[in-house]
């Protein structure tokens, strides 16, 4: 199997089979989200500059995938950061030949933009669904509006409603990831409030919160050594966690986490009835009652 170094997966896709769809990020390339490393690979490393692989190295990689591990695999993680950018019929092949190598194989899933779902039809996010496509993972980010524009998302708050919205009438599952700290100083408040009553429109199966990390050579790097982004301490992001979580209100389960190595303090939920149990939780951490994760160890 062949990987074009680094790539990026889920931390819920630990165990899984990583197979190499696409190379790169296509919003990075388009130079979007300031804040992440992808857009810094695809101005600085060619190799990562986004592609989608040829039909028939992917299948070789199945093939050798299967070969290696036999009918041991239960999960399948179609790689780089968004694969759904793949035209949905060469999509939908790799999909099926997977469940054909894997007899055991429970799940397929992919990171997508929320342009990428804009632009497949009903009728085609269907068709990947029933090529057995089950889960595709978002990054929100923020829902507020000028926090997107800061770093270039690429999408509005409401675009990306639109899109998710449009994935799960498809009978797509969503796992939707946001960054605490993203807004700064400045917009930590509204970005938190509103990043939750988005993910309350959303309402999706899977919401993981992450804690933003600066990668060197970012405009985010630059905007903290030019003085004008600050990053909000270890009590603004915990402020950040009790506010988001306050605005989140949904009547279907939501499984929440904060169990990325970036964040201060990991929780984990079901949604809506685990709200008050985490907001305590919270509580305590900000008391001292609860150990916080070190700065030194944050990523490890």
């Amino acid at each position: 199997m062949r990987y074009v170094e680094p790539v990026y997966r889920p931390p819920s896709e630990a165990m899984s089979l990583l197979i190499q769809a696409t190379v790169g990020c296509s919003a990075a390339s388009a130079g979007h989200c300031y804040f992440c490393g992808s857009w810094l690979f695809a101005k600085t490393m060619p190799e990562k500059k986004f592609r989608i692989r040829p039909q028939e190295e992917i299948l070789e990689d199945l093939r050798a995938a299967r070969d290696y591990y036999g009918d041991h695999i239960r999960k399948l993680f179609f790689l780089d950061s968004n694969a759904l950018a793949m035209k949905t019929d060469r999509l939908a092949e790799i999909t099926r030949e997977a469940y054909c190598f894997f007899d055991g194989l429970e799940r397929v899933s992919v990171y997508a933009c929320a342009t990428d779902i804009l632009r497949k039809s009903r009728a085609e996010l269907e068709g990947l669904k029933a090529a057995g496509l089950k889960l595709l993972y978002l990054g929100l980010e923020s829902g507020n509006d000028k926090v997107l524009a800061l770093h270039n998302k690429g999408v509005d708050a409401a675009k990306t409603i639109e899109a998710c919205n449009h994935a799960q009438e498809a009978g797509l599952d969503l796992s939707v990831t946001v960054i605490l700290g993203l807004g700064g100083l400045e917009l930590s408040a509204e970005h938190a409030a509103d990043t939750g009553h988005v993910l309350s429109q959303i309402s999706p199966a899977y919401m993981g919160a992450l804690t933003l990390m600066v990668v060197p050579g970012t405009p985010v790097q630059e905007w903290i050594d030019n003085g004008t982004f600050e990053i909000p301490d270890q009590a603004g992001i915990l402020d950040e966690l009790e506010i988001m979580i306050g605005k989140i209100e949904v009547e279907q389960e939501m499984v929440f986490r904060t169990n990325h190595a970036s964040n201060y303090l990991p929780l984990k939920g079901i949604f809506p009835q685990d709200k008050g149990r985490m907001l305590e939780l919270i509580g305590r951490a900000r008391s001292g009652r609860i150990a916080l994760r070190s700065e030194e160890m944050r990523g490890l």
